[in-house]
């Protein structure tokens, strides 16, 4: 997804040359038809060759597959999760600081739009 995603739309080709390591075409194929047939990608045919896109931004996709791991391997528990990745050490300092001040500016803008009288305040 992330070969599509970088270049808006590609060849089975194309996607086996841009991944890493030797991907045999047909188990390269294989995948992308998986994909395509649950409703990740879509195709066109120029000549002979299909070309895909992704049918949604990656966002919405990453987004879809997150809440779904989160629900199949963490009973439903973000926290779960971060604290898994924690304990592994997959998150590093850093990571754990970016999310304190993502979390934080979340939450300032939170209260801020809280804060905003409605129907354009007092009159």
């Amino acid at each position: 997804m992330r070969v599509i995603w970088e270049r808006g739309e590609a060849t089975a080709k194309e996607i086996q040359e841009a991944l890493p390591g030797e991907r045999h075409y047909n188990s390269v194929l294989t995948i992308i038809r998986v994909l395509e047939r649950k409703g990740h990608l879509t195709h066109r045919a120029e000549g002979k060759a299909h070309v895909y896109r992704a049918r949604a931004r990656p966002e919405k996709a990453q987004g879809r597959v997150l809440s779904h791991l989160i629900e199949q391997l963490f009973g439903g528990s973000a926290a779960a999760m971060v604290l898994h990745l924690v304990e592994t050490g997959d998150l590093t300092e850093e990571d754990l600081r970016e999310v304190r001040e993502q979390m934080a500016a979340r939450s300032q803008a939170s209260k801020t739009a809280s804060a905003k009288p409605k129907n354009g305040g007092p009159k």
